[in-house]
């Protein structure tokens, strides 16, 4: 109920509460996106089959499919792309713009094809893998920083491509019961 008088209303929700409730959802999200990246590197670093599996890669698709909307997804995709490339010893801005990239054209299929089934979504996450490996290890030639072979690479980008498939099944059928249960 507003007074009339100012801009605060009288139940205590007013503008300043709006912003912190913001704040506190974007400080969320920040924190978020750094925990999946600090866990990919952890877990890469001590189990070695977790470098086959790219978890900000795969954030970076669901938040694609599931906003639907290209502007937020780049921004996801360039905050987690970025933060994995501060951590790990590739050229900065290779992954950034990689999953920025691949969050837009997750936005946009998210947008214009029927990403619900999971078959669709397996092969589209297959396809942006293998998308991704293919834009790093291009930047990377460009750079200097690549030292792979071309059939090394191709073959880490399959393998790649069927693990992140199989975990973003796991991860989309689990956001699915949660989603379906709750309503």
């Amino acid at each position: 109920m507003h007074d009339g008088s100012s801009s605060r209303s009288v139940d205590g929700s007013g503008p300043v509460k709006e912003r912190i409730t913001t704040y506190g959802l974007v400080g969320k999200f920040a924190l978020s996106l750094f925990a999946v990246v600090v866990i990919q590197g952890i877990l890469a670093y001590r189990i070695r089959v977790f470098g086959y599996f790219d978890l900000p890669l795969i954030l970076s698709i669901y938040y694609g499919f599931t906003l639907g909307r290209p502007v937020p997804s780049v921004i996801i995709g360039t905050s987690i792309g970025l933060l994995q490339d501060s951590l790990s010893g590739v050229p900065m801005g290779t992954n950034g713009f990689s999953k920025t990239l691949i969050g837009y054209l997750a936005a946009t299929a998210g947008s214009k094809f029927d990403v619900d089934l999971p078959v669709t979504r397996a092969i589209a996450i297959f396809l942006f893998t293998v998308g991704d490996g293919f834009i790093i290890s291009t930047l990377g030639l460009m750079t200097g920083s690549a030292t792979n072979s071309v059939y090394n690479l191709f073959s880490n980008w399959l393998v790649t491509g069927v693990f992140n498939a199989l975990l973003g099944m796991l991860m989309f059928g689990y956001h699915d019961r949660v989603t379906h249960a709750a309503s």
